[in-house]
């Protein structure tokens, strides 16, 4: 990203004693008699302290008679805003390099949150009460504290990246706040009663979808992404090597997702039962042999049954949490959950994993699943040899 040279962005200072006035001050092209051109240094008076009371002021009064000079002589430079920079410079700088996932967050923020409001502004004019103005907006607005913070971070890597370019002095963001956290209350705890019963009542193919998730603690997009040749019924063990986000197949979410996760009984019957492929054809997928749409799913599936037991809150990534309770509850160590689960972790330990099924990972899955199966958990076509009441009073809601 390289800077616009054609525009004149300009300083303010004070002058005077008793009556003290702003002055503005730019570098202006002049032509030679020979047709070169230099820079000349120009300065006007812009208006007293009382006109413009702060810097800021005044520095929007210059910008505004700089206009002109910054069009340039075919009328197509104009001011460098953030939604030109963003376009011209910043995306095709950093999208080349990021997951589709990210882009996607990138984008979702920049077209919701920021560019309605700052889009049109010149970047040099984005000032540090306009940036916190928005976030508390937002914030009043019904946004969470977390999405919030999504903003911030955006916008401040765009104008970092602008600060890089010396487009503007300093990121103004970095100097902004915050809105406080407040906590509604702690997250509703999984119940294994409603996990029983939806996974019960769902129909297919989300009930064997829901089940791994439940039995795997894989995430929704490596569970539709995952391939025959992903899968080993003998070994009992399955590869993470891709995810899918909104209908596009991409490399796993972190280097730690890309694991060896161990199946237990249950979970093998499960991928039996599946209409088998083989190579690189999808375990689950549409008859165009396409990813599943994880939303149709929701919307046609999951909610209207969890909506009819009444359970609130419920998305693909409740049973994750579902998993993460349940192998908590069967004794396994914070290590091997997390190793399970393929979160991002300091300790040399979880890269072990992804090419090994340590023991003790194998046994925790097998004892998640004993907490987890009751009678007619996945419905009439449940094996019998898979059913029993080994978690009755074994977990509290």
């Amino acid at each position: 990203m390289t800077r616009n040279k054609r525009l004149q962005y300009g300083s303010v200072s004070k002058r005077g004693t008793r009556r003290k006035v702003w002055i503005g001050r730019w570098r202006e092209a002049v032509a030679e008699p020979d047709g070169a051109t230099r820079l000349v240094r120009k300065s006007e008076v812009l208006g007293t302290i009382e006109e413009f009371p702060s810097k800021r002021e005044a520095e929007h009064e210059l910008w505004h008679r700089l206009q002109s000079r910054n069009f340039g002589t075919s009328g197509t430079a104009g001011p460098m805003t953030l939604r030109r920079y963003v376009a011209e410079s910043w995306k095709p700088a950093v999208f080349p390099s990021v997951k589709y996932s990210t882009r996607l967050f990138y984008e979702t923020n920049l077209n919701a949150h920021i560019l309605p409001e700052f889009g049109d502004v010149p970047l040099r004019l984005i000032a540090r009460d306009g940036v916190q103005k928005l976030l508390q907006a937002k914030a009043r607005g019904g946004l969470s504290w977390t999405s919030v913070k999504h903003i911030r971070v955006v916008f401040s890597m765009v104008l970092s990246a602008a600060e890089m370019d010396d487009l503007v002095r300093q990121n103004v963001v970095k100097k902004t706040r915050l809105p406080r956290r407040t906590y509604t209350g702690d997250s509703r705890t999984v119940s294994v009663d409603d996990l029983r019963a939806l996974l019960n009542a769902l129909p297919e193919p989300s009930q064997s979808i829901a089940s791994l998730l439940a039995l795997t603690g894989l995430r929704i997009g490596e569970i539709t992404a995952l391939r025959w040749m992903d899968v080993d019924l003998t070994q009992r063990t399955l590869r993470v090597r891709q995810t899918v986000y909104k209908g596009v197949i991409d490399t796993p979410k972190t280097k730690r997702s890309n694991r060896c996760v161990p199946l237990s009984p249950l979970a093998v019957e499960i991928f039996r039962r599946q209409r088998q492929g083989t190579g690189t054809e999808l375990v689950f997928a549409s008859r165009a042999g396409a990813p599943l749409c994880c939303n149709n799913l929701i919307n046609r599936q999951l909610k209207p049954t969890a909506e009819k037991l009444k359970i609130t809150g419920m998305n693909w990534h409740w049973f994750r949490h579902a998993s993460a309770s349940l192998l908590d509850a069967a004794g396994a160590s914070l290590g091997t959950v997390q190793t399970l689960l393929g979160h991002s972790s300091s300790q040399v330990t979880r890269e072990v994993y992804m090419h090994d099924v340590p023991t003790e990972s194998r046994s925790a899955v097998e004892r998640m699943q004993h907490l987890l199966i009751g009678p007619g958990l996945l419905g009439p076509n449940t094996d019998p040899s898979f059913a029993g009441s080994e978690i009755s009073g074994a977990v509290t809601d």
